[in-house]
């Protein structure tokens, strides 16, 4: 007996508890116990600990180059995203100072939309869903959100030359982006000022016949020369600038459903990024949600009729 257990404490490799002896493979706890096995495991439980607290601070606070989950990259996580749940809300603001986008050359922003009619309200004039740049109506607040303001005539606002022009097209003198919807169409039309050398351009391109009443994610990464635009998280088209995009520095400011000329509709979730995140986070942080309180068209368009006639005289058609 006491040779047996002898045996057994000096070759454990022959132990019938082993499967792979028949095979010749060597006990694996004879190559634990010879290299070290044990501290092996404690390292390997030391990084996942280390790991997962990774994991945890950098979902509050991200600093990894790409989440460890297959999730956005660390700048793709750093937007900011206001209008959360405005519906139809007019003359929604973000200001300067809230706003994280400070370049006019590099910047990302996604948003969601919803439009219910493309005839009505204001038919003639670019119908505004959202823009970053001048303020021909002269709307000042500070907190981001709703200003509580809405209905503004145009013809109740001070007969400026930034009125005037304003009121004879709904386009405010600068833009960088500005989306609104076609005067006539379901298009939308997306507008950037550019400068090349001292002339300043008004460069476009056009998202032709999108579905009516129903939520659209509209993204934007502008780099410098280029322009990629995103429709439901996925590429739509790219366009390639004849200048540098330009905007004065006053002019900072973000705007949703703008003054005289609202499109109607619905508009949330406007994230901004002060950079050109990577193609792939506009996928990655596609929203699942959609637009729940999309304004009534019949009911909508009865109410702006007004509206519409009075926006068709001020700009003069």
């Amino acid at each position: 007996m006491s040779a047996n257990i002898k045996g057994f404490n000096s070759q454990p490799h022959k132990d019938t508890w082993w499967p792979g002896i028949k095979t010749g493979l060597p006990d694996p706890r004879v190559l634990l116990e010879g290299y070290g096995g044990r501290y092996v495991i404690f390292a390997l439980i030391a990084a996942i600990c280390i790991g997962v607290i990774l994991v945890a601070v950098d979902a509050v606070y991200p600093f990894l180059p790409v989440n460890p989950l297959g999730g956005p990259s660390t700048t793709g996580r750093q937007g900011k995203t206001f209008w959360k749940n405005p519906g139809d809300v007019e003359n929604l603001i973000v200001p300067a100072n809230q706003s994280p986008t400070s370049q006019p050359e590099v910047y990302s922003m996604t948003v969601q939309i919803a439009v219910s009619d493309s005839r009505a309200p204001s038919l003639g004039n670019y119908r505004h869903i959202l823009h970053r740049g001048a303020n021909p109506c002269s709307l000042n607040w500070t907190p981001s959100g709703s200003s509580g303001t809405s209905g503004i005539n145009i013809n109740s606002l001070p007969q400026t030359q930034d009125i005037q022009n304003y009121g004879s097209t709904g386009l405010p003198a600068f833009m960088n982006p500005g989306i609104f919807l076609d005067p006539y169409k379901n298009d939308l039309q997306i507008f950037v000022h550019t400068m090349r050398g001292t002339t300043i351009l008004t460069e476009s391109t056009t998202i032709a016949d999108i579905p009516l009443g129903q939520t659209i994610n509209l993204g934007l990464i502008c780099n410098r020369k280029t322009l990629e635009v995103y429709v439901n998280c996925r590429l739509y088209t790219t366009h390639l600038f004849d200048g540098v995009p330009y905007l004065p520095v006053s002019n900072n400011v973000w705007y949703g459903r703008y003054c005289a000329f609202p499109f109607l509709g619905a508009l949330q979730n406007l994230t901004l990024w002060n950079a050109a995140i990577p193609s792939a986070d506009i996928r990655k942080l596609c929203p699942s949600t959609t637009i729940s309180n999309i304004p009534d068209t019949c009911a909508a368009a009865t109410a702006t009729g007004l509206m519409t006639r009075v926006s068709l005289s001020g700009s003069g058609l």
